[in-house]
C-alpha cells in the first residue's frame, strides 16, 4: 500500500482511498471487491477498468464502455505515457486538488480517445475540465473571416 488511506483487506493499492477487499488499485476511490482498477471511482465487483464511474460487475471497461482486453491494455498504456510521472499525493491534500495538478494538455490528449466520456471523467476527478481548443489563425485567415482582402505590399 503506497500513499493511500482507508484500505482494508486489500493489496497493491496506490494513491487511492476507501478500498476494500481489492487488489491492484491505482488512483481510485471507493473500490470494493475489485481488481486492476485505474483512475476510477465507485467500482464494485469489477476487474480491468480504467476511468470508470459508478459501475458494478463489469470486466474490461474504459470510460464506462466495454472494451476488448487488447483495447483496455492500449488505453492503459496510452494513459501511462501521456500522464508521465504524475502521481496523486493523497496524504495531506484534497482529491480534487491533486487531479488539478495534472496539466490540461494531458486531459486534452486523453480526450482524443474515441471511448473518452467527459462526464465520467469529471465525476471521477471531482471538477469540470476545459477541453476546448482555440486554434491560432494566420493573418490571411483572420482577414478572410472578416471578409476583407489582404494585399501584399512589396
Amino acid at each position: 500500500m503506497d500513499n493511500s488511506t482507508d484500505v482494508d483487506s486489500s493489496r497493491d493499492v496506490n494513491s487511492s482511498r476507501y478500498v476494500d477487499s481489492s487488489s491492484d488499485v491505482n488512483s481510485s476511490r471507493y473500490v470494493n471487491s475489485s481488481r486492476y482498477v485505474y483512475s476510477s471511482r465507485y467500482v464494485d465487483s469489477s476487474s480491468f477498468v480504467i476511468f470508470c464511474y459508478d459501475i458494478k460487475c463489469k470486466e474490461f471497461y474504459a470510460f464506462n464502455k466495454q472494451v476488448t482486453e487488447e483495447r483496455f491494455n492500449e488505453i492503459r498504456k496510452y494513459w501511462n505515457n501521456i500522464k508521465g510521472y504524475f502521481k496523486l499525493e493523497l496524504k495531506d491534500n484534497n482529491w480534487e486538488d491533486e487531479w488539478k495538478k495534472l496539466d490540461n494538455k494531458v486531459w486534452k490528449k486523453l480526450a482524443e480517445l474515441p471511448e473518452f466520456d467527459l462526464s465520467v471523467v469529471e465525476n471521477i476527478i471531482g471538477f469540470k475540465l476545459d477541453l476546448e481548443t482555440q486554434e491560432e489563425m494566420t493573418v490571411s485567415q483572420v482577414c478572410k473571416e472578416l471578409g476583407r482582402d489582404i494585399k501584399i505590399v512589396k
